[in-house]
């Protein structure tokens, strides 16, 4: 090859390079000016405590950015802040049972709110193909004067029971089909009221035959009293009253045939599955120990369930422990960890969960209490061998959070997991902010501005698990 046509093909070879690297770059910036539309993650609920009305928005991302729109429920009924209060509230389907408390003793207004999300979910073998198309809604309402303020809202298998405090007794209520549809929302209600524990109750029930419903009495005739009920008959029957090793009550699960309630002192148990009606069931007692300070015995307030265990915060500032109990076993010795609360928070009741790695983990939120001390989330590896033991359950991560605004039984965190089961939700009722948090690592995906008080809320995208 002669000179001249060497430099020709090395002119050749240098325009080719440089009309590819203009085409890359060309290609390269209309891949960058093109945005890439954002994917539904999830459609959250929450309760707003500043407005005393429900909320929502969908969860949005793009490849790096996190959106969430608050907006309100078109057909809501309207709530007097001053006077009326969201109470608890739990998941029935696609659907949420929210409980109404108001300021009088229920003669003013009280009762339940069903929301139907709007979210149905179509099947595809192992997992659920989530559909947006309709806004939330109402679907029942049963606000007025003879609804006995409830305040502890449960749901129990494929209902939601409802603690009608003023009433002496509480509500169970269903879907009108009998196998309450994960992918239809239901349109319309059962209810039925059960006479059956005190003031300020709190429940357990065990399978679809017996309800234990407790009174909070700490003197007189009724300290550490649990009615059982009948809620397979169809009539209310109490077929019992029985009393605990102390008064307090304050909490009450069931998990593996056995009823746990937590008094003043330690948390009491008893054996649902070998009871007989006409007798009195046996109370077993798991001591918690006692306030180095005080003296007093320690106590818990609320329970979790997680497989075959029952999980629960016990202790204040430096003696903060998670408590965790195996049902299953006959012994029920007490395993526990601790978690130092610091001085002027307080430990949340857990939140448990399988993360989409398959390990076990709890969340425990520091919430604070009469001071200015910063709020943390504790994230708790359960079961860190995989053996389905907890005692060997170990700190994983921790977390610096915003801000409680708690007020009475309101204002706290709450956590929500998304359907991917590597991110959640946590509300931040003192900012006025809803966080994405990355499950594995612990990190701050996202803080999201939604105004009022968000504090319980509720992630649809997926079947419930919980």
């Amino acid at each position: 090859m002669n000179l001249k046509k060497i430099r020709q093909a090395a002119f050749r070879s240098l325009l080719a390079g440089i009309l590819s690297a203009n085409s890359l770059e060309i290609c390269l910036g209309q891949s960058a000016s093109k945005e890439t539309p954002p994917r539904k993650i999830a459609r959250v609920l929450w309760q707003d405590n500043e407005t005393q009305s429900m909320r929502w928005g969908d969860l949005e991302r793009t490849d790096l950015t996190w959106s969430l729109k608050p907006q309100g429920i078109a057909n809501a009924p309207s709530l007097d802040p001053e006077h009326q209060q969201f109470s608890q509230m739990q998941r029935l389907g696609q659907s949420l049972i929210v409980g109404v408390r108001d300021d009088e003793d229920g003669t003013l207004g009280s009762g339940w709110i069903a929301v139907d999300s709007g979210v149905s979910l179509e099947e595809h073998g192992d997992h659920f193909h989530a559909h947006y198309g309709a806004a939330p809604s109402i679907a029942g309402v049963q606000l007025d004067a003879d609804q006995g303020n409830p305040a502890h809202v449960y749901r129990i298998g494929n209902q939601v029971f409802l603690a009608n405090d003023a009433k002496q007794g509480f509500t169970i209520l269903g879907a009108c089909s009998a196998d309450a549809p994960k992918t239809n929302p239901p349109s319309s209600y059962t209810a039925k009221f059960h006479p059956g524990g005190g003031s300020h109750i709190t429940l357990a029930a065990f399978e679809d035959r017996y309800c234990f419903a407790t009174w909070p009495d700490r003197e007189g005739e009724n300290v550490g009293r649990v009615d059982i009920v009948s809620i397979a008959a169809k009539n209310a029957e109490s077929l019992a009253s029985f009393k605990v090793k102390s008064g307090g009550l304050h909490g009450a699960t069931a998990n593996t045939k056995r009823i746990f309630f937590a008094p003043s002192d330690g948390v009491d148990w008893v054996d649902a599955g070998n009871w007989k009606p006409g007798t009195e069931p046996t109370v077993e007692h798991i001591d918690l120990g006692k306030d180095p300070e005080s003296g007093k015995p320690y106590r818990t307030g609320a329970f979790e369930n997680h497989l075959h265990y029952v999980l629960f915060a016990y202790g204040s500032g430096a003696n903060s422990k998670i408590g965790m109990l195996d049902a299953r076993s006959k012994d029920m010795t007490l395993a526990s960890l601790a978690l130092d609360a610091t001085e002027g928070l307080a430990l949340s009741t857990p939140v448990a969960f399988v993360a989409a790695n398959d390990k076990h983990y709890a969340w425990v939120v520091h919430h604070r209490r009469g001071s200015n001390n910063e709020e943390k989330l504790t994230s708790i590896e359960l079961d860190p061998n995989g053996d389905g033991r907890f005692d060997d359950a170990r700190i994983h991560k921790q977390l610096a959070i915003g801000a409680s605004k708690i007020s009475n039984h309101s204002g706290m965190h709450d956590i929500a997991l998304l359907a991917d089961r590597r991110t959640a939700c946590i509300s931040m009722p003192g900012d006025s902010e809803i966080w994405i948090v990355s499950i594995y690592g612990m990190e701050v995906l996202a803080k999201l501005k939604v105004g009022g008080t968000p504090t319980k809320l509720e992630a649809f995208g997926a079947a419930p698990d919980r």
